[in-house]
Protein backbone atom coordinates (compact mmCIF):
# COMPACT_ATOMS: atom_id res chain seq x y z
CA UNK A 1 0.00 0.00 0.00
CA UNK A 2 1.35 3.12 -1.18
CA UNK A 3 0.87 5.86 1.83
CA UNK A 4 1.73 9.82 2.04
CA UNK A 5 2.79 11.55 5.40
CA UNK A 6 4.33 13.91 7.27
CA UNK A 7 7.41 12.98 9.29
CA UNK A 8 10.14 14.23 11.25
CA UNK A 9 13.55 12.17 10.61
CA UNK A 10 14.60 10.94 13.77
CA UNK A 11 17.72 8.97 12.21
CA UNK A 12 19.41 7.13 9.41
CA UNK A 13 22.50 4.84 8.83
CA UNK A 14 24.30 3.34 5.57
CA UNK A 15 22.93 0.18 4.35
CA UNK A 16 25.06 -1.69 1.72
CA UNK A 17 26.81 0.69 -0.92
CA UNK A 18 24.00 3.40 -1.55
CA UNK A 19 21.06 3.02 0.25
CA UNK A 20 20.15 4.36 3.74
CA UNK A 21 18.19 2.87 6.62
CA UNK A 22 15.99 5.43 7.78
CA UNK A 23 13.97 5.85 10.78
CA UNK A 24 10.70 8.31 11.10
CA UNK A 25 8.04 9.93 13.36
CA UNK A 26 5.27 10.59 11.16
CA UNK A 27 1.61 12.20 11.86
CA UNK A 28 -0.51 9.02 10.84
CA UNK A 29 1.61 5.34 11.83
CA UNK A 30 4.02 6.96 14.72
CA UNK A 31 7.61 5.69 14.57
CA UNK A 32 8.19 3.78 11.29
CA UNK A 33 11.77 2.59 9.45
CA UNK A 34 11.95 2.46 5.70
CA UNK A 35 14.83 1.86 3.39
CA UNK A 36 15.61 4.32 0.54
CA UNK A 37 17.36 2.70 -2.31
CA UNK A 38 19.85 4.63 -3.92
CA UNK A 39 19.84 7.52 -1.05
CA UNK A 40 23.71 7.46 -1.03
CA UNK A 41 24.54 7.21 -4.67
CA UNK A 42 25.20 10.16 -7.48
CA UNK A 43 21.92 10.29 -8.79
CA UNK A 44 20.40 10.67 -5.01
CA UNK A 45 16.89 12.00 -5.50
CA UNK A 46 16.08 12.44 -1.76
CA UNK A 47 18.29 15.29 -1.14
CA UNK A 48 18.27 16.67 2.73
CA UNK A 49 14.92 15.12 3.28
CA UNK A 50 16.20 11.66 4.70
CA UNK A 51 18.48 13.55 7.28
CA UNK A 52 17.78 14.11 10.60
CA UNK A 53 16.42 16.58 12.43
CA UNK A 54 14.41 17.07 8.69
CA UNK A 55 10.68 17.87 8.52
CA UNK A 56 9.66 15.77 5.46
CA UNK A 57 6.93 14.55 3.68
CA UNK A 58 7.58 10.87 3.34
CA UNK A 59 5.85 8.42 -0.10
CA UNK A 60 6.52 5.31 1.23
CA UNK A 61 5.10 1.31 0.61
CA UNK A 62 3.83 0.57 3.31
CA UNK A 63 3.07 -3.86 3.85
CA UNK A 64 1.22 -5.28 6.75
CA UNK A 65 3.50 -7.02 9.37
CA UNK A 66 6.46 -5.36 7.93
CA UNK A 67 9.14 -3.67 10.20
CA UNK A 68 10.76 -2.24 7.29
CA UNK A 69 8.82 -0.34 3.82
CA UNK A 70 10.40 1.00 0.79
CA UNK A 71 10.51 4.69 0.49
CA UNK A 72 9.33 5.80 -2.54
CA UNK A 73 9.85 9.41 -2.29
CA UNK A 74 10.31 12.14 0.62
CA UNK A 75 10.06 15.72 -0.08
CA UNK A 76 11.96 18.54 2.23
CA UNK A 77 9.32 20.68 4.15
CA UNK A 78 11.62 22.41 6.46
CA UNK A 79 15.17 20.83 7.12
CA UNK A 80 15.76 23.14 10.13
CA UNK A 81 19.34 24.41 8.18
CA UNK A 82 19.69 26.99 12.11
CA UNK A 83 19.48 23.39 13.87
CA UNK A 84 23.11 22.90 12.69
CA UNK A 85 24.85 25.65 12.44
CA UNK A 86 25.55 25.82 16.06
CA UNK A 87 26.75 23.07 18.47
CA UNK A 88 24.89 23.68 21.27
CA UNK A 89 21.45 24.33 19.59
CA UNK A 90 22.03 21.22 17.62
CA UNK A 91 22.90 18.80 20.23
CA UNK A 92 19.43 20.22 21.85
CA UNK A 93 17.74 19.25 18.74
CA UNK A 94 19.08 15.48 18.63
CA UNK A 95 18.27 15.06 22.30
CA UNK A 96 15.05 15.95 21.34
CA UNK A 97 15.18 13.08 18.72
CA UNK A 98 17.02 10.65 20.59
CA UNK A 99 14.30 10.72 23.69
CA UNK A 100 11.75 10.48 21.23
CA UNK A 101 13.19 7.58 19.75
CA UNK A 102 13.83 6.16 22.85
CA UNK A 103 10.13 5.87 24.62
CA UNK A 104 8.10 5.08 21.23
CA UNK A 105 7.10 1.61 19.83
CA UNK A 106 6.66 0.63 15.87
CA UNK A 107 3.89 2.06 14.81
CA UNK A 108 2.17 3.23 17.81
CA UNK A 109 0.37 6.28 16.55
CA UNK A 110 0.62 9.57 18.28
CA UNK A 111 -0.60 12.73 16.79
CA UNK A 112 -0.02 14.88 19.83
CA UNK A 113 4.03 13.93 19.70
CA UNK A 114 4.31 14.10 16.22
CA UNK A 115 2.79 18.07 16.30
CA UNK A 116 4.92 18.81 19.48
CA UNK A 117 8.24 17.60 17.74
CA UNK A 118 7.26 20.00 15.10
CA UNK A 119 6.73 22.62 17.18
CA UNK A 120 9.67 22.71 19.46
CA UNK A 121 12.13 21.85 16.50
CA UNK A 122 10.57 24.81 14.53
CA UNK A 123 10.94 26.86 17.60
CA UNK A 124 14.60 26.13 18.51
CA UNK A 125 15.27 26.52 14.71
CA UNK A 126 14.66 29.72 15.57
CA UNK A 127 15.81 30.51 18.97
CA UNK A 128 19.24 32.99 19.87
CA UNK A 129 20.01 30.75 22.97
CA UNK A 130 18.67 29.21 25.65
CA UNK A 131 19.12 26.03 23.82
CA UNK A 132 19.39 23.56 26.53
CA UNK A 133 15.83 24.50 27.81
CA UNK A 134 13.79 23.43 24.68
CA UNK A 135 15.29 20.08 25.49
CA UNK A 136 13.92 20.15 29.16
CA UNK A 137 10.55 22.11 28.16
CA UNK A 138 10.45 19.28 25.76
CA UNK A 139 10.70 16.28 28.24
CA UNK A 140 8.61 17.75 30.97
CA UNK A 141 5.45 18.01 27.73
CA UNK A 142 6.75 14.89 26.49
CA UNK A 143 6.04 13.44 29.54
CA UNK A 144 2.55 14.54 29.97
CA UNK A 145 1.83 13.23 26.45
CA UNK A 146 2.50 9.70 28.03
CA UNK A 147 0.34 10.26 31.05
CA UNK A 148 3.01 11.00 33.38
CA UNK A 149 2.02 14.71 33.58
CA UNK A 150 3.91 16.89 36.93
CA UNK A 151 1.88 19.09 39.02
CA UNK A 152 3.39 22.15 40.05
CA UNK A 153 0.40 24.17 40.68
CA UNK A 154 -0.90 23.01 43.65
CA UNK A 155 0.08 20.49 46.91
CA UNK A 156 -0.79 17.56 46.82
CA UNK A 157 -1.39 17.34 50.42
CA UNK A 158 -3.20 20.24 51.20
CA UNK A 159 -4.64 20.97 48.09
CA UNK A 160 -3.46 24.80 48.64
CA UNK A 161 -2.17 26.61 45.68
CA UNK A 162 1.87 26.90 45.96
CA UNK A 163 2.80 30.42 45.57
CA UNK A 164 6.18 30.99 43.89
CA UNK A 165 7.13 34.06 46.39
CA UNK A 166 8.96 34.98 49.05
CA UNK A 167 6.64 33.84 51.59
CA UNK A 168 6.93 30.32 49.76
CA UNK A 169 11.37 29.62 51.20
CA UNK A 170 11.53 25.84 49.32
CA UNK A 171 8.94 22.99 48.40
CA UNK A 172 9.44 19.51 48.17
CA UNK A 173 9.10 17.41 44.58
CA UNK A 174 7.88 13.53 44.69
CA UNK A 175 9.27 12.39 42.01
CA UNK A 176 7.59 9.12 41.98
CA UNK A 177 3.96 10.83 42.08
CA UNK A 178 5.19 14.15 40.47
CA UNK A 179 3.40 15.95 42.89
CA UNK A 180 4.97 19.15 44.73
CA UNK A 181 4.33 19.75 48.08
CA UNK A 182 4.54 23.50 49.85
CA UNK A 183 6.39 24.72 52.59
CA UNK A 184 4.16 23.61 54.93
CA UNK A 185 3.61 19.51 54.05
CA UNK A 186 7.45 18.90 52.58
CA UNK A 187 9.32 16.62 54.55
CA UNK A 188 12.05 17.91 56.67
CA UNK A 189 15.03 18.81 55.53
CA UNK A 190 18.19 16.13 55.36
CA UNK A 191 19.41 13.63 52.77
CA UNK A 192 17.81 13.06 49.96
CA UNK A 193 16.24 9.34 50.59
CA UNK A 194 17.55 7.32 47.61
CA UNK A 195 20.24 5.03 46.53
CA UNK A 196 19.97 5.32 43.16
CA UNK A 197 18.05 7.69 41.08
CA UNK A 198 14.83 5.11 40.74
CA UNK A 199 14.62 5.24 44.38
CA UNK A 200 14.17 8.96 44.64
CA UNK A 201 11.83 9.75 47.05
CA UNK A 202 11.49 13.41 47.70
CA UNK A 203 13.80 16.34 46.07
CA UNK A 204 13.65 20.27 47.62
CA UNK A 205 12.91 22.75 44.93
CA UNK A 206 14.02 26.47 45.43
CA UNK A 207 11.28 29.20 44.73
CA UNK A 208 13.51 30.24 41.73
CA UNK A 209 13.36 26.69 40.49
CA UNK A 210 9.70 26.35 40.60
CA UNK A 211 9.06 29.42 38.74
CA UNK A 212 11.67 28.09 36.13
CA UNK A 213 10.43 24.73 36.00
CA UNK A 214 6.76 25.94 35.52
CA UNK A 215 7.98 27.99 32.82
CA UNK A 216 9.48 25.07 30.91
CA UNK A 217 6.57 23.06 31.25
CA UNK A 218 3.69 25.84 31.01
CA UNK A 219 4.77 28.80 28.49
CA UNK A 220 4.96 29.51 25.11
CA UNK A 221 7.95 27.41 23.53
CA UNK A 222 8.51 31.03 21.92
CA UNK A 223 9.65 32.49 25.22
CA UNK A 224 12.25 30.21 26.38
CA UNK A 225 14.44 32.46 25.19
CA UNK A 226 13.76 35.38 27.14
CA UNK A 227 14.31 33.09 30.57
CA UNK A 228 17.00 34.40 33.08
CA UNK A 229 17.87 32.50 36.00
CA UNK A 230 21.17 31.67 37.74
CA UNK A 231 23.45 28.70 37.19
CA UNK A 232 21.94 27.15 40.44
CA UNK A 233 18.44 27.40 39.99
CA UNK A 234 19.33 26.04 36.32
CA UNK A 235 21.12 23.20 37.77
CA UNK A 236 18.46 22.07 40.54
CA UNK A 237 15.93 22.33 37.64
CA UNK A 238 18.04 19.96 35.35
CA UNK A 239 18.80 17.34 37.96
CA UNK A 240 14.63 16.89 38.97
CA UNK A 241 13.93 16.90 34.90
CA UNK A 242 16.82 14.23 34.39
CA UNK A 243 15.21 12.19 37.36
CA UNK A 244 11.83 12.56 36.98
CA UNK A 245 12.23 11.30 33.07
CA UNK A 246 14.11 8.34 34.15
CA UNK A 247 12.29 7.45 36.78
CA UNK A 248 8.77 7.29 34.29
CA UNK A 249 10.21 5.80 31.34
CA UNK A 250 12.00 2.93 32.05
CA UNK A 251 13.47 2.85 27.94
CA UNK A 252 15.40 5.73 29.36
CA UNK A 253 19.19 5.20 30.25
CA UNK A 254 21.85 7.76 29.45
CA UNK A 255 20.99 9.39 26.49
CA UNK A 256 24.24 10.19 24.52
CA UNK A 257 23.37 14.10 24.37
CA UNK A 258 23.39 13.90 28.11
CA UNK A 259 26.68 13.92 29.18
CA UNK A 260 27.81 16.35 26.59
CA UNK A 261 24.76 18.48 28.16
CA UNK A 262 26.09 18.53 31.58
CA UNK A 263 30.22 19.12 30.74
CA UNK A 264 29.82 21.86 28.24
CA UNK A 265 25.68 23.14 27.83
CA UNK A 266 24.43 25.67 30.42
CA UNK A 267 20.75 25.87 30.27
CA UNK A 268 20.73 29.33 29.80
Amino acid sequence: MLVKTEVIVLRSMKYRDTSKIVTFYSKEYGKIKGIAKGARSAKNKFGSALEPLSHSMLLVYKKEHRDLHLISQCDSINPFKKLTENLDRMTAALSILELADHVTHHEEKNSALFLLLVEVLSTLNESTRNFKAYSYAFQLRLAALFGYAPNFETCSRCGKNVPAGNNENQVTFQITSGAVLCSECHEPPGPREYGSDRNLAFMPLSVQGLQLIRCLFGTQLSSLENLNYDAHTGNETEELIRLYIKYHFDEIKSLKSEKYFQQHVSIF
